[in-house]
This record gives structure tokens, C-alpha cells and sequence, in this order.
């Protein structure tokens, strides 16, 4: 069978368009089905020690704080929150349960929001949840922090880098990060691809 032109004009464009579809459907699966789980309790790497609040401070479930995080590169943008229930790498004190984040996200390194109105986050996240969760402006991912800072929705694969906390006398404190610290930390330093 001899092709013309006339054949390359149709067959080409097609086969184009069909490796596109391909490839997003793909990337698609791979956004929304395939993201790591947040399990276990995470690796921590030692850091300053820096009062947060006092356990009152955070007297209702959902309330919640920013606040920086020093690091040798500079001051990382945390969250700390009160949850209704315990999750890994979080804390318990006094029948509380608190965790803390990174604020930034592990796509491309926006700062994350914490979005306590869901109907609001319904409208400018596209991701409906029944409860409060962080949120990237930048490309609209969605993180739940009852599943321990799990990329749930766009395009983040992996989970938001979790601060450890402490509590003495009463106050909260943060004394180090996950690692890998991503996007910070490329999987290298873990032993991983190099890739983030």
C-alpha cells in the first residue's frame, strides 16, 4: 500500500493527537490515583526548638496558627492545627490532638493555605471536602490533614512534610521536620532517585 499525501495530512495529525490523549490520560491516572499513602510514623530530623502557643491557644477543633521554622536555609512556613482525632506524626496532649505542616507545597514549592470554609474551598480548589483542608493557589491542589497532610486532589503527588511537636507545661512546641523535606530536599538525600 503506497501512502500519499493526502494520507500523511490525515494519519499524521491523528496519530499526534492520539499519542496526546494517551499521554493524558496517563498523567490523569497517575494525578488523582496513584499518590502515596501517609503512613507510619515519619523520620524526623532534630532542629531548633520553637515555642508555638500555649495548648489554650488552640482551645476549639480546627483552630489552627502559622508560623515560621527556622532552618540552615532560612524560615520554612509551618501551620499548626487542632484536630478532631489523632494522626501519624502528630501530638496528643491532654486529650488534644495537635499536628503541624510545611505550608509549602510538594508540586512546585507555593505556599499552601489553610481553607477552613469548604464551601469556599469547593469554589476556588474544585475539591469538596467535608471538612477544612489545605490548598495551593497555584495549580489547585488539595491536602487533607485527618490523613496526615495526603495530596488528595490536583496536581501534588506526595504528602506536605510534617513538623514534630512537643508539649511542656502547658505550651506547644516544634523541634524538627520529616525528611525528606520536600520540595526542599530532593529524594537523593533519602537514598531515593533524585528526583521531587
Amino acid at each position: 500500500m503506497k501512502l500519499s499525501r493526502r494520507d500523511l495530512v490525515w494519519i499524521v495529525p491523528s496519530g499526534i493527537a492520539a499519542a496526546f490523549f494517551g499521554w493524558f490520560g496517563w498523567r490523569t491516572v497517575k494525578i488523582q490515583f496513584l499518590k502515596p499513602d501517609v503512613s507510619g510514623q515519619p523520620r524526623w530530623e532534630d532542629g531548633e526548638q520553637v515555642r508555638l502557643a500555649a495548648l489554650d491557644d488552640l482551645d476549639e477543633v480546627w483552630s489552627f496558627k502559622y508560623f515560621d521554622y527556622p532552618l540552615a536555609v532560612g524560615k520554612l512556613p509551618a501551620v499548626v492545627l487542632r484536630l478532631p482525632g489523632p494522626v501519624p506524626g502528630g501530638l496528643t496532649a491532654e486529650g488534644r490532638h495537635y499536628a503541624a505542616w510545611s505550608r509549602i507545597c510538594t508540586h512546585q514549592g507555593c505556599t499552601v493555605d489553610y481553607v477552613k470554609n469548604t464551601e469556599a474551598g469547593a469554589v476556588l480548589y474544585n475539591y469538596r471536602s467535608d471538612h477544612p483542608f489545605f490548598g495551593c493557589k497555584c495549580h489547585f491542589g488539595a491536602f487533607d490533614p485527618l490523613r496526615a497532610g495526603k495530596a488528595v486532589f490536583g496536581p501534588p503527588r506526595f504528602p506536605l512534610p510534617r513538623i514534630r511537636l512537643e508539649a511542656e507545661a502547658g505550651e506547644l512546641y516544634a523541634t524538627g521536620h520529616e525528611t525528606p523535606l520536600r520540595p526542599l530536599q530532593s529524594l537523593s538525600t533519602s537514598g531515593g532517585s533524585g528526583r521531587v
